[in-house]
């Protein structure tokens, strides 16, 4: 079908999930000979897939859509970094960014995320973005690979929860805590994994967030306030 439409030569491909019938590996060679195809011939191409790794993978920008509706239109970096609302957030990213309710409450002069009956205090560039809505309720988010874990509680601020399962991929372990009424997240580098798995299942476990990485979002509008 591309060689039939490439021969007349046309301004524009439009391609609908054309690799959703392959097999994995299949579908991971033709995601490069088509990104191949599209530097050389050097035209444009739109390309609709319900794959966030075709989209990421092969895509110069990314319209996301929700019932047809758009989200956001960005570079793949912005989208994974700088989402705009919840829905993007929870869509790029595997395994999905963690998205929580919270409420930001006020204490010692420093704005705090509720997770449960634990606190977490804001850095600087999150206090400037949400001070007005103090002691509201927010949904934060944060990507899995921007959790660090620990067997003791860290230096800076930290909270606490049980470590209930994890998922050996092999190079990283994904490790799910039960903190409060929900499952946290954590995409952790092997070599860091292993010595705090091998102590067991079903205990407590410190954890601490890149606030840098961390997204709060607007409970009513799921809008991006730490933009």
């Amino acid at each position: 079908a591309l060689g039939r439409a490439i021969v007349r030569d046309p301004k524009v491909f439009l391609l609908d999930e054309p690799l959703s019938n392959l097999d994995a590996k299949l579908r991971a060679q033709m995601r490069t000979e088509i990104s191949k195809l599209h530097k050389k011939l050097g035209t444009t191409f739109i390309y609709v897939t319900h794959d966030q790794t075709e989209a990421m993978t092969m895509g110069d920008r990314i319209c996301v859509m929700k019932l047809g509706h758009i989200m956001q239109v960005d570079t793949p970096d912005n989208l994974y970094h700088q989402p705009k609302n919840m829905f993007v957030a929870g869509f790029i990213g595997a395994p999905e960014m963690n998205i929580r309710p919270s409420q930001l409450v006020e204490h010692g002069g420093r704005l705090h995320l509720t997770l449960g009956d634990q606190r977490l205090p804001l850095n600087d560039r999150l206090q400037s973005k949400v001070e007005t809505h103090k002691n509201q309720q927010v949904f934060f988010g944060v990507r899995p690979e921007f959790v660090s874990l620990s067997d003791e509680p860290f230096a800076e601020s930290s909270c606490a929860g049980e470590m209930v399962r994890v998922e050996n991929m092999g190079h990283e372990f994904f490790v799910y805590l039960r903190v409060a009424d929900y499952e946290l997240t954590a995409r952790v580098p092997s070599d860091d994994a292993k010595p705090m798995i091998a102590k067991g299942l079903n205990r407590k476990v410190y954890f601490t967030f890149d606030l840098n990485k961390c997204h709060i979002f607007d409970a009513k509008t799921e809008q991006n306030l730490s933009l």
